[in-house]
């Protein structure tokens, strides 16, 4: 019988998302162990809280499992460079696929509660938006590497599992290997340079901290399934940004449109991935922040 204190695994604790939900925790007094394929790179995370582990290495999952005897993985460990993807196919792959077929491999072995993050991009966007119910149709490595990874815990049959399909995750964070669209389009407005954004590509990004509520509530609540967790509002990226430009007081003429045609882009992205979040709004009162708001907290400046 699995103990009552939660004691949640995270992985991919330098990106985006993994420190955040390091923070949750400290916040919080909840039991964590975060881990990463790389030294501790956020500041807040104790060392004590912390382990090197390659997921794409099934000893070493299966090593700081065992030791850890976690009730929850949050799987925050990924490749999501989606042009580098298509570059390196077989990183991808082992991350995204083969890392999640490990971590499924030791939650069915101890029963522990699995939440694998996903995305929108296993859709091909032919659809303006998108139900859980809707087929997949991936475009890019990328799309693909994150379908197969909900297609081997469906075939798992393995019930204690529950996929969050994210869009466009932006926040700030320390250290992160890559920025976020949403980051360097408010410096470079700050900076008064002109900036050429795509306009015929349609989603609905998710603010970090949403997320790391979804996971937290999916948690306590102890919800399964699939559920799609975005932010509430569906534009352009052109159009986002240049709400963006009205929040720095930028002019929004500094903020130039292009098509995806021209952009050239090596990997194919869906015209609009848009996710309806009905479910997770009924199921675990899920409350996503609205796009100006949650620039309150990603600015430098507040």
């Amino acid at each position: 019988m699995k103990p009552a204190v939660k004691r949640i695994l995270i992985t991919g604790s330098n990106g985006l998302l993994g420190q955040k939900l390091v923070k949750y925790c400290l916040e919080n007094h909840i039991d964590f162990l975060a881990t990463a394929n790389s030294s501790n790179r956020y500041s807040l995370c104790p060392d004590l809280h912390f382990s090197i582990l390659d997921i794409t290495k099934p000893d070493q999952v299966k090593g700081i499992v065992s030791k850890y005897q976690p009730t929850h993985i949050i799987n925050a460990a990924a490749m999501t460079n989606v042009d580098a993807c298509e570059a390196q196919v077989e990183n991808c792959n082992a991350v995204n696929v083969n890392g999640v077929k490990h971590l499924l491999s030791e939650a069915k072995a101890l029963n522990i509660h699995l939440i694998q993050i996903s995305t929108d991009f296993i859709f091909d966007g032919k659809k303006k938006l998108y139900h859980e119910r809707d087929l997949a149709n991936p475009l890019s490595v990328y799309g693909a590497s994150k379908w197969k990874a909900e297609a081997l815990i469906a075939e798992s049959k393995y019930p204690n599992v529950t996929i969050l399909r994210t869009s466009i995750l932006y926040g700030t964070g320390e250290s992160l290997n890559k920025s976020n669209i949403f980051n360097w389009a408010m410096e470079a407005l700050r900076a008064d340079k002109e900036l050429t954004i795509v306009n015929d590509q349609f989603r609905t990004p998710t603010f970090v901290a949403d997320l790391v509520q979804a996971c937290f509530k999916v948690i306590e609540q102890n919800v399964k399934g699939v559920f799609n967790v975005a932010g509430g509002e569906l534009n352009s990226m052109y159009e986002f940004i240049l709400l963006l430009a009205d929040y720095v007081g930028a002019p929004r003429s500094l903020v130039q449109a292009i098509s995806s045609d021209q952009l050239n882009q090596n990997a194919k992205r869906p015209q609009s991935s848009g996710l309806i979040i009905d479910k997770a709004i009924h199921t675990f009162a899920y409350q996503p922040t609205s796009f100006v708001e949650s620039l309150l907290e990603i600015d430098p400046n507040n």
